[in-house]
């Protein structure tokens, strides 16, 4: 995510830490407030809900089927997700703003690419192919690989049981997942690395991403071996990449 070809701006709000890339050329300042007002319409929408569903918001477990057609799409998003998933409806939030701060700022100014990273979780349109490393924390393998993204829409997020405040029953050092969509693969990033509680758990991990199509990458480290499964290209990073 190279500052060349982004200008970089962060946007904090409560619980929210945005770090928002955009073309140089296509910047302005008004972006920032728009940020700003997308993430406190969005966390008016998960507390309103919240609030008509106690315990929405400290769930560890899926919740039933979307009934209600009232719903704000985002509150479907996150049940759906943790339905497909087998986790909560949080497990998406943070790839859900992520994404939806991008689509904003793309459908408001007409951005051809944008980056939104979000505690470590991206949104990511591009028309060009761009690199995201993969970090493990203290891993001797931290900074040392990274996906390749072809043009697309994409979400890539981790997951991890060493690293940062989320919530993880996993012993992995990252557990990243890219898929089209940011909160689909923040959920899957938090089920899968939720399962591996040693190196000897990746084998396995590997052969069930192999049959779930929406994942299309996948890296796993812990305790500094890795596996690497899907369809996005991986590439080995120099000292001074």
């Amino acid at each position: 995510m190279n500052r060349e070809r982004f200008r970089f701006f962060r946007v904090i709000h409560h619980e929210s830490d945005l770090l928002v890339g955009v073309p140089h050329q296509q910047y302005s300042e008004e972006m920032e407030q728009a940020v700003e007002l997308e993430l406190n319409r969005l966390r008016q929408v998960l507390l309103s809900h919240s609030q008509r569903v106690p315990g929405f918001l400290d769930s560890l477990q899926a919740l039933g089927e979307v009934e209600d057609v009232s719903l704000a799409e985002e509150v479907r998003i996150m049940i759906s997700c943790g339905r497909k998933t087998g986790t909560g409806p949080m497990s998406s939030v943070a790839g859900l703003f992520a994404q939806q701060a991008g689509r904003m700022l793309i459908n408001t100014y007409g951005l051809m690419e944008v980056v939104v990273e979000n505690g470590g979780d991206l949104y990511l349109r591009n028309e060009a192919d761009l690199i995201s490393v993969i970090h493990a924390g203290s891993s001797a393998l931290s900074d040392k690989m990274a996906f390749v993204l072809p043009r697309g829409e994409w979400g890539i997020c981790t997951s991890s049981g060493t690293l940062g405040h989320s919530f993880s029953e996993g012993k992995a050092d990252a557990l990243t997942i890219i898929s089209t969509s940011a909160p689909l693969a923040d959920a899957w990033a938090t089920a899968l690395a939720n399962q591996v509680l040693s190196a000897s758990d990746m084998e396995d991990i590997l052969e069930l991403v192999a049959g779930i199509p929406e994942i299309k990458g996948c890296a796993i480290i812990v305790e500094n071996q890795v596996g690497i499964r899907g369809e996005i290209e991986v590439k080995l990073l120099s000292s001074g990449e």
